[in-house]
């Protein structure tokens, strides 16, 4: 392998990490915890992998030692856009949360229950949105990474 194709391999790891992060945390995970019928799994499980992941990414978007300028600036890159997807986990808890507010007044418990159920689902509508726009930003990050180009506004 030579340095450059070195190079766009190493540009390329911090999108598929992000890739990796939505494919398996927000649809394959979610979808076998569903199989427990215990709605805090479904939730908390995959948003738990899931910053632990984008952990990794801004332990490696700030750490400079021993990454050429191209390499640090997608990981960079990857970093900025993980931080749509935290403040997609922060709109959606804010969202359940005043949604389980209001909720406490239902007398019926079951009926909270459903409304909650339902009301919930909505709530996640900012994560899906986020995934569905991060995907295609991702997927074209790819392949300016594996073609060894600098991202956009990312030239240090």
């Amino acid at each position: 392998m030579s340095e450059t194709d070195n190079t766009a391999h190493l540009a390329s790891q911090p999108h598929e990490r992000m890739m990796f992060n939505m494919a398996i945390f927000h649809f394959l995970l979610p979808a076998v915890l569903f199989a427990t019928e215990n709605l805090w799994l479904i939730f908390a499980v995959p948003i738990a992998c899931s910053l632990m992941m984008i952990l990794s990414i801004w332990i490696q978007a700030h750490r400079p030692a021993n990454k050429t300028e191209l390499v640090l600036a997608h990981w960079q890159c990857a970093w900025r856009r993980s931080r749509f997807l935290i403040v997609s986990y922060v709109v959606s808890l804010v969202l359940f949360i005043i949604a389980w507010a209001v909720l406490q007044g239902q007398e019926d418990p079951n009926m909270r229950m459903i409304q909650l159920a339902v009301i919930g689902w909505f709530c996640l509508i900012p994560i899906s949105l986020t995934v569905v726009g991060l995907i295609i930003l991702e997927t074209s990050a790819l392949a300016q990474a594996r073609k060894g180009i600098m991202p956009q506004k990312m030239r240090l």
